[in-house]
């Protein structure tokens, strides 16, 4: 499937260099989502409650942070889309890939992407239209609740775990495709 000669067809327990490097792109990939997620998860749970309760201070520690995640993040960015891109043109070049297999790679790509744009927002200052009437004087309406609590970081690991699934999807559908022989 590599090439020609005898890396191609390995005996048994060797790895071809193909699939060596296929091994170390997958391992790329999800250490970047697993740093960017698992971050949004723990500035969710440790980090922004711990700051809260700080006042002024825990509000300049928040700041620290999301401007030293910045970095964390736009490296993990493009490492998913590079990653990202091989191991779909991989994937997408097997035989017998079927809609469904597609269908929710597309899923996949188009959360990743809602993610990219929301960490962008996020950690660049700019705020969402719903931040904008949460901003607004008076009680917020249902909707401007809604989008705070559906705002950046709080949205980001939430569909971050929503592409985890459908990663660990991808891949059942993938072995399934392999065993039926394609």
């Amino acid at each position: 499937m590599y090439g020609d000669g005898p890396a191609a067809s390995p005996g048994a327990g060797e790895v071809t260099v193909g699939e060596g490097f296929l091994l170390v792109v997958r391992w790329l990939h999800l250490l970047a989502a697993v740093v960017w997620v698992g971050g949004s998860i723990f500035y969710l749970i440790v980090l922004r409650p711990a700051a809260r309760a700080e006042g002024a201070e825990g509000e300049a520690v928040q700041r620290r942070a999301r401007q030293e995640f910045r970095a964390a993040v736009d490296t993990a960015i493009l490492v998913l889309v590079l990653t990202g891109a091989v191991l779909a043109f991989d994937r997408l070049t097997t035989p017998r890939i079927g809609a469904v297999y597609v269908g929710v790679l597309a899923a996949k790509v188009a959360l990743s992407l809602w993610m990219f744009f929301l960490a962008h927002s996020r950690l660049r200052g700019s705020r969402p239209p719903m931040a904008e009437a949460a901003s607004s004087v008076g009680p917020a309406p249902w909707w401007a609740c809604a989008g705070r609590a559906l705002a950046w970081t709080n949205l980001v690991a939430v569909l971050g775990v929503v592409v985890f699934v459908l990663s660990d999807l991808l891949r059942a559908l993938f072995e399934q495709t392999l065993r039926q022989g394609g």
